[in-house]
């Protein structure tokens, strides 16, 4: 454990509280903690074959496009889908970056959100649910809450830039993570959040390193839960529908009823320039 300095000049557009804290390195803990988590290899199958859903349903674009969408999740994927049970449900609510603002940043990216995760779900939910986003990045990371049924939660971080054998590398039972979340009040009413911070930077010339990190709320610092540092140019991580995607929440069921509130709060998005300095987030 040690502590670790951010990308130069980027900020989380937070709370006063939760603004310039200390950054510690958790990677063992947590590699630890996954290597205890027994793989469940339908919900990855089915997470796997929801992006290609998405990108094929995507409702902004036309058929050509969608087809496009397609083969380059499929790139990324390196192989093609598979049939999961049940059959993915793709978007049930959330936003997608439009073309010209993916690309719109230089050599880092990074979203910032607390991500409204209700345990349980509640309602009808009796299978996958997934809450989740993208940076921009082609080549960044997910970091996730991932639903099956009402007593299954877990954090999860799948990352594009590695094969498809690694792509899995963070799986832990939400039910471990008390420190990460807490209470926040939206609207008048309470919410059950986890704060994830998630970015994709250029680390040398030749590297490009992406990142996640968890707000302890026990401890007050940004805690570096996962980083890998892989080559990459900057046409790869800008090009392809891999990275459009916000915060979202994706479904798997056909319909759902009095399910408690999920999605997204305190969205912070943040780029650097061509020259790698960060600017102001917008929310």
């Amino acid at each position: 454990m040690g502590l670790l300095d951010a990308p130069q000049n980027l900020t989380p557009m937070m709370p006063p509280d939760r603004l310039k804290v200390g950054i510690v390195d958790q990677r063992e803990q947590f590699a630890a903690l996954t290597s205890n988590t027994p793989v469940n290899q339908a919900a990855r199958d089915a997470f796997i074959d929801s992006k290609l859903l998405i990108a094929h349903t995507h409702p902004s674009v036309d058929l050509a496009a969608r087809d496009l969408a397609v083969a380059s999740v499929r790139k990324s994927l390196a192989g093609p889908s598979r049939p999961t049970r049940p059959v993915p449900g793709g978007v049930g609510y959330g936003m997608f970056y439009t073309p010209a603002y993916k690309t719109a940043w230089g050599q880092g990216t990074a979203i910032c959100f607390d991500i409204v995760c209700p345990t349980p779900p509640g309602g009808n939910v009796n299978t996958w649910l997934y809450l989740t986003a993208t940076n921009r990045s082609t080549m960044g990371v997910e970091a996730l809450i991932s639903y099956n049924g009402q007593n299954d939660t877990h954090f999860l971080v799948f990352d594009w830039a590695r094969t498809a054998a690694d792509h899995w590398q963070t799986d832990i039972p939400l039910s471990g993570l008390a420190n990460y979340l807490r209470s926040e009040s939206a609207h008048g009413h309470p919410y059950q959040v986890m704060t994830v911070w998630n970015m994709t930077f250029v680390a040398s010339p030749v590297t490009w390193r992406n990142q996640v990190l968890l707000y302890n709320n026990a401890g007050n610092t940004w805690d570096l839960v996962y980083q890998y540092d892989y080559p990459a140019t900057d046409a790869q991580q800008k090009s392809g529908f891999v990275g459009s995607w916000a915060p979202i929440v994706e479904t798997f069921q056909s319909s759902y009823n009095q399910t408690n509130p999920m999605g997204a709060l305190e969205i912070m998005l943040s780029s650097a320039d061509a020259s790698g300095n960060w600017g102001v987030g917008r929310s």
